[in-house]
């Protein structure tokens, strides 16, 4: 059942994520090089209010921020019958939550990027980035749902208990029991235990917690039993991806 639920959770991840790339995780105070979209909008996610961007405007780059997103775009130069597009490396100062992150950005002709500013909390950010570091986003989600489903986490991991009811559907019990939090990767996992109010037996399909009472921005959900019986309870946990500290 375990391997069952992996794949159908590969297939929704791969459903709602499409052709994107997984965000690059920055990490405050090392100065970091990326490559950005040197004909889109750049995305900068802070886990924190934004205070400022700092960068050299003769070399073609122009920003702005608010609330906890910042967006970066290379000017393009129109030269009648073509265009001429940045390429020039240049230093990128990000103030995030009052930290500075140094970024030595190279303008390259690829899609839209989005970056995300790890939390400074001491080493387990680091930790956690270290532990995901080369899995691309859908294999993450994988990962902490491979490690909820036996309970054993990595101590840098942010466990909290709870016990809230979730309204959606008049056969089930839905009930939010444990949200894991992996910071300076942008991940939370969160634990609901599911019981069957009806008199017959009901499937349950990963679609069903595809829902905003669930979670607004779902990366991945997986079911451990997909039937059950009047009476009988599985788990279910689904990976959000944080756009910041909450």
């Amino acid at each position: 059942m375990i391997r069952k639920s992996f794949l159908t959770a590969t297939a929704l991840i791969i459903a709602a994520t499409g052709n994107c790339l997984a965000d690059t995780v920055i990490p405050a105070e090392v100065p970091t090089s990326v490559e950005l979209s040197n004909k889109d909008i750049n995305r900068i996610v802070c886990p924190g209010p934004m205070n400022d961007l700092i960068f050299s405007q003769e070399k073609g780059m122009t920003g702005h921020f608010s609330g906890n997103n910042g967006f970066v775009k290379f000017k393009i130069k129109d030269m009648g019958n073509d265009y001429i597009y940045a390429d020039t490396p240049s230093e990128l100062f990000v103030v995030c939550n009052n930290v500075v992150y140094t970024l030595i950005v190279t303008p390259t002709d690829i899609p839209s990027v989005t970056l995300r500013l790890a939390s400074p909390t001491g080493d387990s950010f680091k930790k956690n980035i270290t532990h995901y570091k080369k899995l691309p986003l859908e294999k993450r989600a994988l990962q902490i749902i491979r490690e909820a489903y036996t309970n054993i986490y990595p101590t840098s991991y942010r466990i909290s208990e709870a016990n809230k009811s979730i309204p959606l559907s008049p056969d089930l019990a839905v009930t939010l029991q444990q949200a894991v939090d992996v910071d300076g990767v942008g991940l939370r996992l969160k634990k609901y235990m599911v019981s069957s109010f009806a008199k017959h037996k009901i499937d349950l399909d990963e679609k069903l917690f595809l829902s905003a009472p669930v979670s607004p921005s779902i990366l991945a959900v997986a079911v451990e039993e997909h039937s059950l019986r009047p009476g009988q309870t599985t788990r279910v946990f689904v990976v959000d991806q944080k756009e910041q500290e909450q």
